[in-house]
């Protein structure tokens, strides 16, 4: 039998959150500011609705693939419900944490 499935928080999530206020900021900018600019430079608010759209569906992924993984590995419900909802949120820091200290992902 495999061992237990442990939970920890990703300390990487800070990394995700300053990109997250980085781009509501350029989303958000009022019209003459730096972040319009920025907005104005990658393509417009066309290309970062764009942007958003793909990073929501890629975290959704992620968290689904997490729910998988932690199914698989025989995961508690308490568990399993924090590995998905911090991969929805936070993505991609979350892997390195849960094979760090769960012996791999799969």
């Amino acid at each position: 039998m495999s061992a237990s499935i442990q939970y920890k928080f990703p300390p990487e999530a800070y990394q995700v959150l300053l990109l997250l206020s980085l781009f509501l900021y350029v989303d958000q900018a009022a019209p003459n500011t730096l972040g319009a600019r920025i907005r104005q430079a990658v393509g417009g608010p066309s290309v970062i609705d764009k942007i958003r759209r793909i990073a929501i569906g890629i975290h959704i992924l992620e968290a689904m693939v997490m729910l998988l993984v932690n199914i698989r590995r025989g995961a508690s419900l308490r568990v399993t419900c924090k590995w998905v909802l911090t991969t929805l949120v936070f993505g991609g820091p979350t892997w390195g944490t849960f094979s760090q200290i769960n012996q791999g992902v799969f």
